[in-house]
């Protein structure tokens, strides 16, 4: 058998008939009854406890992980918010995918933890010591897909890491809502959790590689961070955050709006022996402003640390996602990708492109590496994917991952 996968998806606005459809399309794409490992994103419209129970019912009770989505990515390009299918635009909200792989060479074991908010660190603690249960597997990859509106993810890593006696590769995103950052959802075989982390330990002979790119302009100076405590920034240049990063805005912005932060980031400055491979810099995209000044973010800054000032351009995004695929393909060389997982940052998707979306920033990826190939993803609240063997998390970037 080696390795069958498949891709089934459903626009059905019924959660539970979407999460049968969806399932039972992977199988029959697959061409197996049974699977070895189920991966689930849907967007939060959908009652989440009915999609689980639609998607069970059709593959049983093989391993599941997964997550909530802004929107959902398959072959046939992204959907959510606005549905995307072959022929263009169609308007809808509830979208969802699974994809399910079959081998008789590659292992899967999902786990979880919880409490991220409270303590990102005891939570990855708490993922790491399962890890390290698996050490007799090989684990060679970890897809995660932790909380977007409460991890830090520094504090995560570290605590990961902690427990783990070889270095493990992370690729996977972070759970994201309709861009109200209200709550979102994370899938653990028959669980639907929220401040969790679902992941997959992915162990055996699989082969793959990874990839990621942003595709940012950076404008300006190097600045120095001058107050930074975990993952909230205080000052830059010893002006306040907030008043710094709006200087980059139009004068009439006056709080920091989803809009706002889509456009202009913060992109850290990468050790040089990183940014060889990448980037000079990796980016930042706040996640909120606080009443004092600061900015709230995804994962730490340290004090002293170098950043700068980014623009998005459409044109620039969409070429980097292109070059990205064909450094992809160069690296995969003779192999055959038996699946792709794409985690573009929500920013990216409909709030970046609108109605191109689909054209700049899906084709110009599969139009490369291919659109007969097995493939999903979603929308996410952070990236996360490793630059020089080093773990990262991104925003406003896209990280694949393929499978061969």
């Amino acid at each position: 058998m080696s390795t069958r996968v498949g891709v089934g998806e459903s626009k059905d606005t019924d959660s539970l008939k979407a999460g049968v459809e969806a399932a039972q399309g992977a199988l029959a794409q697959a061409g197996v009854e049974k699977c070895d490992l189920v991966l689930l994103f849907a967007t939060v419209d959908h009652d989440q406890a009915r999609v689980l129970e639609g998607v069970r019912s059709v593959t049983g009770d093989a391993p599941l992980s997964g997550c909530s989505a802004e929107g959902v990515i398959t072959q046939a390009g992204p959907a959510g918010e606005g549905v995307f299918t072959q022929a263009g635009w169609v308007y809808g909200e509830s979208a969802m995918t699974v994809m399910v792989l079959a081998s008789d060479t590659i292992r899967f074991f999902t786990c979880c933890s919880h409490g991220l908010k409270a303590d990102s660190r005891r939570s990855g603690e708490e993922l790491g010591k399962k890890l390290q249960e698996l050490q007799d597997e090989k684990p060679r990859l970890l897809l995660m897909f932790p909380d977007g509106l409460s991890v830090n993810t520094t504090a995560f890593y570290a605590g990961i890491e902690a427990q783990l006696q070889e270095p493990l590769p992370f690729c996977g995103g972070a759970a994201s809502d309709n861009m109200s950052y209200t709550q979102t959802f994370q899938y653990y075989n028959d669980e639907v959790l929220s401040d969790s982390a679902s992941c997959v330990a992915v162990c055996g002979d699989v082969d793959y590689v990874i990839g990621v790119n942003h595709g940012c302009l950076p404008i300006g100076l190097d600045k120095t961070v001058t107050r930074a405590e975990q993952n909230r920034l205080y000052e830059i240049e010893n002006k306040p955050a907030w008043e710094f990063f709006r200087q980059y805005l139009d004068e009439d912005i006056e709080k920091l709006t989803v809009e706002a932060a889509g456009v202009i980031c913060l992109g850290e400055r990468l050790p040089e022996e990183e940014a060889s491979e990448y980037d000079q810099y990796i980016i930042r995209i706040p996640l909120g402003q606080n009443e004092d000044g600061s900015l709230l973010l995804s994962t730490e800054m340290e004090t002293g640390s170098k950043v700068r000032m980014t623009r998005r351009d459409p044109d620039r995004v969409s070429l980097g996602a292109k070059q990205l695929a064909e450094r992809i393909k160069r690296e995969l060389g003779d192999r055959k990708p038996s699946a792709v997982l794409q985690f573009d940052c929500a920013a990216r998707g409909k709030t970046l492109f609108g109605p191109e979306v689909k054209e700049m920033g899906i084709d110009a990826i599969q139009d490369v590496l291919g659109k007969d190939i097995p493939w999903v993803g979603f929308y996410t609240y952070g990236e996360l994917a490793p630059i020089g063997g080093k773990n990262y998390a991104h925003t406003a970037t896209v990280a694949l991952c393929v499978i061969c």
